[in-house]
């Protein structure tokens, strides 16, 4: 019996604005987003090249947020990342300097430097500012999966009354998916796996095959499959369901987590917080919020011994081992399994929240590309979802039940102390919004830029992802303002329409805030039938 082995990387963000005068305001989350593209997108592609190179079977799901794509895509962007590099480079040359007398410590701070000089060539030269573009390169090659996703991270469940929010959200991920990758997706990833019941509809209205629910929607389903969460079912429209591991997360980040080994790099100390201000001169300005620069030169050991450098060649030994560990556990699990499944393969689907794992683990890719080699030898067979629909009208149908990967799995934190006075402002943004859709179905000029423009807003203001900074208290601040700056605009939306008076000036600055979903089209929030 086949045994496959599915990883889905799924990958988001908040819209930054980055016009001159909003990027000092949003330092932090812009920060955050260039450190992605340096520990992951860029060595996500490193490695496809590493594995093409070699000849190593590759089979991989990955999810980009249209928030994402849009925001790789951006030449104003390119630039800031550019100068970002450019700035860290410089610091690396003076850190050479500051630790020229410990040899240790210089060691790191050539290695980071090195890695930053690699960066600026890759982004500029290797994949030409467009990140984007390789990606769907390698989908065309057979090498990864890109799944679709909504137009932002919304929280699906809290508008199973409004079908119009849903579809405008679906839709508007569909257009994003045709315009960033060129191709039609069979996978849908649904944000934060928030499924409730009759969803699946609207989803396989829109064309898609599948998708993967957590794992208690499908076993607590009304009829739990006969294979459990090793092989796909379907729900009774035909939309075919893969069940997440819930146990993936426990691996990485339980009580004896591997992120947690000592060996490993401490992501949380960074020269950036340890330094005095004036040798920090050239990447931050007096008075300046601290960020994190990258040169962190200490292991997780430091928490328990005093500076404790950290080494590359130690941590890679450690990555390879835990990979190993991650793929017998695997193949244990499976081997149990196919002894119950009476079907031609079993499947154990992994997925894994990006920048979750970037914030507690700099050797993450590592870790990924170490199954990738490493699967053969414990005969499992790397997949994606879109292989496994051959049998899809032939699949056991069942019931899924509300629930969700977030907060204790139903997404309670979403609507917790510290964010719930957000629900009341959105969903009263979204009957608005199906108001003005269907009372201006046909007008053009000012009016449609004006709709339009409230559509963007309303669909950043769904994003989850915002509530659970909120509740984290990770970046509040850029949250709340993103947040209020969203509803305010697209009020000023709605009273402009409803006085028929505009200020053009006012809506030509905020476009140009709102550079995402060119496309957009409010017609896409119209009552549906």
């Amino acid at each position: 019996m086949r045994k496959n082995l599915v990883l889905i990387l799924k990958s988001s963000c908040e819209f930054i604005r980055h016009t001159e005068d909003e990027c000092k305001k949003n330092a932090k989350v812009l920060n955050q987003f260039f450190e992605s593209i340096s520990n992951f997108y860029i060595p996500l592609l490193n490695m496809f090249e590493k594995l093409e190179t070699s000849n190593v079977y590759c089979k991989l799901g990955l999810v980009f947020s249209p928030v994402v794509c849009a925001l790789l895509e951006d030449s104003t962007i390119h630039e800031l990342y550019i100068d970002w590099l450019d700035k860290r480079c410089e610091l690396g040359r003076k850190e050479l300097e500051r630790c020229k007398d410990n040899a240790e410590l210089l060691h790191q701070v050539q290695l980071q430097l090195d890695k930053n000089r690699d960066l600026l060539f890759d982004f500029q030269e290797k994949y030409e500012c467009n990140l984007i573009k390789k990606f769907s390169e390698y989908q065309q090659k057979g090498f990864i999966e890109i799944l679709a996703t909504c137009g932002t991270d919304v929280y699906l469940p809290h508008y199973m009354d409004m079908k119009e929010i849903v579809s405008a959200q679906i839709e508007t991920g569909l257009q994003a998916y045709r315009r960033y990758f060129g191709a039609v997706p069979e996978g849908f990833w649904i944000p934060e796996m928030g499924y409730y019941p009759g969803l699946e509809g609207l989803i396989r209205a829109y064309g898609y095959s599948y998708t993967v629910l957590d794992s208690r929607s499908v076993i607590l389903s009304e009829t739990c499959p006969t294979n459990g969460i090793f092989y796909p079912s379907r729900t009774l429209n035909s939309l075919v369901v893969f069940t997440s591991n819930f146990k993936v997360d426990e691996f990485l980040y339980g009580e004896k987590g591997v992120v947690h080994n000592p060996i490993y790099r401490n992501v949380n100390r960074d020269i950036g917080f340890d330094l005095e201000s004036e040798d920090l001169a050239l990447v931050f300005e007096n008075g300046d919020v601290r960020l994190s620069t990258g040169y962190k030169y200490w292991s997780k050991a430091t928490s328990n011994q005093p500076d404790v450098i950290y080494n590359e060649l130690n941590a890679a030994n450690c990555v390879e081992n835990d990979a190993k560990v991650f793929l017998k556990d695997a193949c244990d699990l499976l081997d149990q399994a196919s002894s119950l499944v009476k079907e031609e393969y079993v499947t154990l689907v992994n997925t894994i929240d990006v920048e979750k794992m970037l914030q507690v683990w700099d050797e993450g890719v590592d870790w990924i590309e170490q199954i990738i080699r490493n699967a053969s030898l414990y005969s499992l067979n790397m997949a994606t979802c879109d292989e496994m629909l051959e049998n899809q009208y032939s699949l056991e149908k069942i019931k899924p039940c509300y629930s969700s990967s977030a907060g204790a799995g139903y997404g309670e934190n979403f609507l917790s102390n510290k964010n719930s006075w957000m629900i009341r402002y959105i969903r009263k943004a979204c009957e608005r919004m199906i108001d003005l859709a269907d009372r201006f179905p046909t007008d053009t000029g000012l009016k449609t830029r004006l709709l339009n423009i409230g559509a963007k807003e309303l669909l950043l203001a769904q994003s989850s992802g915002l509530a659970k900074m909120i509740d984290n208290d990770d970046s509040p601040d850029f949250a709340q303002r993103r947040f209020k700056d969203s509803i305010i605009a697209f009020t000023m939306v709605f009273d402009a329409l409803g006085s028929n008076t505009v200020s053009t000036e006012w809506l030509t600055k905020l476009e140009s805030k709102e550079s995402i979903f060119p496309w957009m089209n409010y017609r896409i929030f119209s009552k549906k039938v």
